[in-house]
């Protein structure tokens, strides 16, 4: 089976990253202008920190541009993150994800992000955080998880349950 990349693109990031690449290029075209015209320490300056600015430009718009999910013959691999990233489709039992959709206005970005909820064979369970994604992102993301797992199990969606508070009193 031939490896296959699921992109994950969150809509508020990207834009956020397209408005930052164009003032970067713009405040580039504009140091080049003032370094054709007036070449001071300060014009140098400035062009030397736009140089930095377009090398982090292109790094993070790349990073942003290449997360996802890779799907290969027998793991997955969450390129968004650093280590514990690559999951073999065996050791999967179920897939759950969570999004949390209620208005508030308390609530932070952090709170709004989409969850890939794992259940694995030995009793673990792996949360992978996809950013703030679409519904439809998060579900075509699990079911393209759950197509490749040797048993087909359903996809549960764990933020239309109702979360209990469980409390412990000693005896």
């Amino acid at each position: 089976m031939k490896d296959k990349f699921f992109r994950i693109i969150s809509p508020i990031t990207l834009s956020v990253v397209i408005v930052l690449d164009v003032a970067i290029v713009a405040f580039a075209a504009f140091s080049v202008k003032k370094l054709l015209y007036f070449a001071n320490f300060y014009a140098i300056l400035f062009g030397i920190c736009e140089v930095f600015a377009l090398v982090m430009a292109v790094l993070v718009t790349k990073d942003v541009v290449t997360q996802g999910i890779k799907f290969g013959a027998e793991q997955l691999e969450f390129t968004n993150l650093d280590k514990d990233n690559i999951f073999s489709y065996d050791e999967i039992l179920s897939v759950e994800t969570q999004k949390d959709k209620k208005a508030s206005l308390v609530k932070n970005f952090r709170d709004r992000q989409s969850k890939i909820i794992l259940n694995l064979t030995d009793d673990r369970v792996v949360t992978v955080d996809i950013g703030i994604t679409t519904d439809k992102t998060l579900k075509e993301a699990a079911e393209k998880i759950i197509s490749r797992l040797p048993e087909r199990p359903e996809i549960s969606d764990s933020s239309q349950k109702p979360v209990e508070a469980s409390s412990e009193t000693e005896k």
